[in-house]
């Protein structure tokens, strides 16, 4: 009971007139996302823009692997706003943030690309923080252009990103050890 008010806390009590939230959302645009076939090269293409996301320039990499219509979600950040998007990968750059995407496995089903994939981030500012290390699948669909339309990640965010924040890492390692101690 404990660990469910504890979550609660950290996630906060969200109201019902709040912007659907996944899976709502990501089902919604699904239903309406781009269904043209996997383009040839398309995994490496991916991995390559991921690989060069903290050069310069990141612009005209983003332009020429999104689409103009597009639905966008990491888990930290959902996004139908292209120009957003573009915004949000600048402010990755930005940030001076390292980041490492190795992809394990691309399986194409119908119209889809699923890739499975390792990332590595390096946070230069901080250097008490460790570098993060974590695990993820993203489904891709792509427009008639052969751009991306769609794109959904699943993966451990917590791992990630929030176990290295100062306050919410600590609540998280309890939550979890009070949760490994129930029989």
């Amino acid at each position: 009971m404990f660990a469910v008010a504890v979550m609660v806390v950290l996630t906060g009590c969200r109201g019902s007139s709040e912007e659907p939230r996944y899976p709502v959302r990501y089902q919604a645009a699904l239903d309406g996302a781009a269904a043209a076939p996997v383009p040839g090269g398309a995994a490496q293409r991916f991995a390559d823009f991921f690989a060069s996301v903290d050069q310069p320039n990141v612009s005209a990499r983003f332009d020429a692997l999104h689409g103009e219509r597009l639905y966008f979600s990491d888990t930290l950040f959902v996004t139908e706003d292209r120009a957003a998007l573009a915004q949000h990968f600048e402010r990755l750059n930005d940030s001076g943030a390292h980041i490492e995407v190795d992809i394990d496995d691309a399986v194409i089903s119908d119209v889809n690309l699923y890739l499975r994939w390792r990332m590595r981030v390096t946070f230069p500012d901080d250097p008490d923080t460790p570098r993060t290390q974590t695990i993820g699948m993203t489904q891709l669909r792509f427009d008639e252009t052969g751009r991306i339309g769609f794109h959904q990640d699943f993966w451990d965010s917590n791992e990630g990103i929030y176990r290295h924040v100062p306050v919410l890492g600590w609540a998280i390692g309890f939550v979890e050890a009070r949760m490994a101690a129930q029989p």
